[in-house]
């Protein structure tokens, strides 16, 4: 009795605990997957059927011997073509230089001859074309000289050469039906062969579009959970820095740093709980509403709340920026004040610029601080992510101190993707 299948399960990713289930024999698929076993059981059994049939009948020759080799060379035929098919030819050879009688295996030419236009080299093709040709032509001759013996007038030596025209022409014909009907089956398998041969290509494109698409997946997770660790963090140890020198100098002040550090951990981790839901694949799974533009005043707040002055300008009609670009705007400004927490020293103020100029979206945020130190970025994911970002609406982002003092961080983003953007290099 097999196990229950549990359709929970199967939805967290459990493993399926169902028994596979077991594949009937089917003879015919076996046929087509193991050639090589049915030409040894079908050629193997006839060479016995031979051998057994002349020593009942006593009619047991040397060329009937023959035969056996013949026909049990027709079992690798499909597997040693070249090798098959001259063991056939000569044995036929030999059948006709002796002038012995036609015997069973003689038949084996024509098949030969299929096998080696399917499996065959270009070389053992053309060889064995060739070879059957001449096997014709000497068929032909064979046949006409043996009437030749009796010919005793002008009309018999007609006969002779009917004879021989007839029997070539048949000969012909029965070597060209047979390389056309190999031709055909070789042509197929080719095609079935290509046709295998695109399927497992579109597999594996399909498989590295699927790695693509799960890196991309990845990088933008990272991007988030950086953007909502290193701004949460940054806050809450400006605080918690800040706090000890409140705590001893003016004790009543604590309870609001410490209100700060709650608030900032407990945003984080609902942003980060809002990030990881979309991992999950449960339907039941509830989406909270993601940061846009309209959040950017409680994320100066929060700064500010950290001892960094702040000033936030709009200018423009920014309630018709979509919410995917909105998105893009808050994690750049959140990773912008998150460098000046963590690089401009405690004196520093930053100017957040907003503004919508036509069809175009502009984006500044400048401190007076001691500026950006490279070397103390880690591996700069906060700058290399904010330029996925921004190039991902065919933005652009510039980053660098200013003359007098500070950073500037500054972006310029097409509302359309025709719009044209300041700055930008001609593709």
């Amino acid at each position: 009795m097999s196990a229950p299948h549990d359709p929970a399960a199967a939805r967290a990713g459990g493993p399926d605990l169902r028994p596979a289930p077991r594949t009937r024999f089917d003879p015919f698929r076996w046929v087509v997957e193991h050639p090589g076993w049915v030409d040894l059981v079908v050629f193997g059994g006839g060479a016995l059927f031979l051998a057994a049939f002349s020593v009942l009948t006593g009619s047991l020759g040397w060329w009937l011997l023959s035969t056996f080799p013949m026909v049990a060379a027709g079992a690798f035929l499909r597997t040693r073509t070249g090798g098959a098919t001259l063991v056939i030819g000569i044995l036929a050879v030999l059948h006709f230089v002796a002038g012995q009688p036609y015997v069973l295996g003689d038949a084996m030419i024509f098949y030969a001859l299929f096998c080696a236009t399917v499996h065959g080299s270009a070389l053992a093709r053309r060889l064995a074309l060739g070879a059957a040709f001449f096997g014709a032509l000497l068929q032909a001759g064979a046949m006409a000289a043996s009437l030749a013996v009796t010919v005793h007038s002008l009309g018999e030596l007609y006969e002779i050469v009917l004879v021989f025209a007839v029997s070539l022409f048949v000969g012909c014909v029965a070597v060209l039906g047979t390389w056309a009907i190999g031709r055909y089956q070789h042509v197929r398998v080719d095609q079935l062969r290509l046709a295998r041969e695109r399927a497992a290509q579109e597999v594996h494109q399909r498989e590295q579009r699927t790695a693509l698409a799960v890196a991309d997946e990845r990088a933008r997770i990272a991007r988030e959970m950086h953007d909502v660790v290193a701004h949460s963090l940054s806050v809450i140890i400006a605080q918690a820095d800040g706090g000890r020198f409140i705590a001893a100098q003016q004790p009543e002040k604590a309870q609001d740093v410490l209100s700060t550090i709650g608030a900032t951990g407990r945003a984080a981790l609902a942003d980060m709980r809002n990030l990881l839901g979309v991992l999950r694949q449960d339907e039941e799974t509830s989406f909270g509403p993601q940061p846009g533009i309209e959040m950017l005043d409680e994320l100066v707040a929060r700064v500010r709340s950290a001892g960094v002055r702040v000033e936030l300008r709009r200018d423009g009609d920014l309630a018709t920026v979509p919410h995917a670009l909105g998105l893009t705007v808050f994690r750049v400004v959140q990773e912008a004040l998150t460098n000046v927490m963590k690089h401009a020293g405690p004196a520093a103020s930053v100017r957040v610029e907003l503004a919508r100029t036509g069809d175009l979206l502009r984006l500044d945020v400048l401190d007076d601080g001691r500026g950006h130190d490279p070397a103390s970025d880690g591996q700069g994911h906060g700058l290399t992510g904010m330029r996925e970002r921004i190039a991902a609406f065919q933005g652009e982002l510039q980053t660098g101190p200013l003359p007098g003092g500070g950073y500037r961080v500054s972006a310029r983003i097409p509302l359309r993707p025709d719009a044209p953007v300041p700055g930008r290099t001609a593709r």
